[in-house]
C-alpha cells in the first residue's frame, strides 16, 4: 500500500494576507483493502479508508467506501475526484483538465462530498455508476481524493513587529484511492523482461510489459533455485499496479539477506495477478 500526502502551505501575515498552494500529487493508494493513515496522530485525528482500491466489472454498479476517524479530535474531510497518470517508475501526477476519454469521473455519482467525523466515528461514502447506452468497451479510471479541511477557527501567531511578515506552515494531508470501472470485453497480457542482478546480488532490476485495454495489479515473487538444493524465496513486491496508460513499468527488487549466491542456479521471477493469484508472467535468469 502506498500513500498520497498533499501538503498545503499556508502563509499568513499582516501585509501578505493568506496564500494556499497545493503541491503535486503523489502515489495513489493502490494496495489490497486495508488501512490508510490520512492525518498524523500528532494532529489529533487519523483517517482510515477502506478499501484502498475499487474495481467494478460485469453487472456491478455500486460500491461503498468506509471512513473512520481513529484519532482523538474531530476532523472534516472533503471528497473529490482527481485524474492521475502513472509513469514507468510508478510515480503519479495529476492530469490537467479536461479529463481524458478513459476517465471514470463522468460515470460516477457519490455521496456525501464532505464529512465531519467525531473521534472514533465512521462514515460510509456510497458510489453509483451510470453508464451511457453507447459506452465504448474498455477500462475507465479516476481517483477518489480524501483531503483534510483546515480548521478555520485556528489562530495564527502574531508577527513580532508592525512591519514583519508572519509565516505559518500547516500540513494538510490527503490520500487517494483508484476507482476502476471495466466495461465490455477487456483483455491484458504481461511479460517480464530485462532481468539484471547488481554485482553484490542484493537487488534485481527488471520490467513488466503490458498489452491490452486494462490495467494490471498483483504481486511479484522471486525464487532462487540452486543447481543442487531446494528453491528459496528471495524477494517479493506486493501491490504492484500498472495502469492502462502504460506499456511497461520498471522495478528494482531488493533481495533478502539470504542473497543469491554466486553459484550455478536459476533465479525465477513471477508476476501473480491479484484475486485469482494466477501467474500471468514469468522469467528466468540463469547464473553460471
Amino acid at each position: 500500500m502506498s500513500k498520497n500526502r498533499h501538503p498545503l502551505l499556508t502563509m499568513a501575515g499582516k501585509t501578505t494576507g493568506a496564500l494556499l498552494a497545493l503541491v503535486a500529487l503523489g502515489l495513489p493508494c493502490s494496495a489490497l483493502p486495508g488501512a490508510s493513515a490520512l492525518v498524523p496522530p500528532a494532529s489529533g485525528s487519523s483517517l482510515v479508508v477502506t478499501p484502498t482500491r475499487i474495481v467494478l466489472e460485469g453487472r456491478a454498479r455500486s460500491a461503498e467506501i468506509f471512513l473512520h476517524n481513529t484519532g482523538n479530535a474531530p476532523a472534516t474531510y472533503r471528497i473529490s475526484l482527481v485524474e492521475l497518470e502513472m509513469d514507468e517508475h510508478g510515480r503519479t501526477a495529476e492530469i490537467p483538465a479536461p479529463p481524458g476519454p478513459t476517465s471514470a469521473a463522468s460515470l460516477l455519482r457519490y455521496s456525501p462530498r464532505q464529512v465531519i467525523l467525531a473521534p472514533g466515528a465512521s462514515q460510509t461514502v456510497r458510489v453509483q455508476v451510470r453508464k451511457p447506452e453507447y459506452l465504448a468497451a474498455g477500462e475507465y479510471r479516476s481517483h477518489f481524493l480524501f483531503r483534510a479541511v483546515p480548521d478555520a477557527s485556528a489562530t495564527e501567531p502574531a508577527p513580532d513587529s508592525e512591519n514583519a511578515i508572519g509565516v505559518s506552515i500547516k500540513a494538510i494531508y490527503g490520500v487517494s484511492i483508484p476507482f476502476i470501472l471495466r466495461h465490455g470485453p477487456v483483455q491484458v497480457k504481461a511479460s517480464l523482461a530485462n532481468l539484471s542482478l547488481n554485482p553484490e546480488h542484493t537487488t534485481l532490476s527488471f520490467q513488466i510489459n503490458r498489452e491490452g485495454n486494462r490495467s494490471l495489479y498483483g504481486d511479484v515473487q522471486a525464487t532462487w533455485q540452486p543447481s543442487n538444493g531446494k528453491p528459496v524465496p528471495v524477494g517479493k513486491l506486493n501491490g504492484v499496479a500498472i495502469y492502462a496508460n502504460l506499456p511497461l513499468r520498471k522495478f528494482t527488487l531488493p533481495l533478502s539477506d539470504l542473497k543469491v549466491p554466486a553459484l550455478p542456479g536459476t533465479l525465477k521471477v513471477s508476476f501473480l495477478e491479484s484475486g485469482s493469484r494466477k501467474i500471468i508472467a514469468e522469467a528466468l535468469l540463469e547464473l553460471k
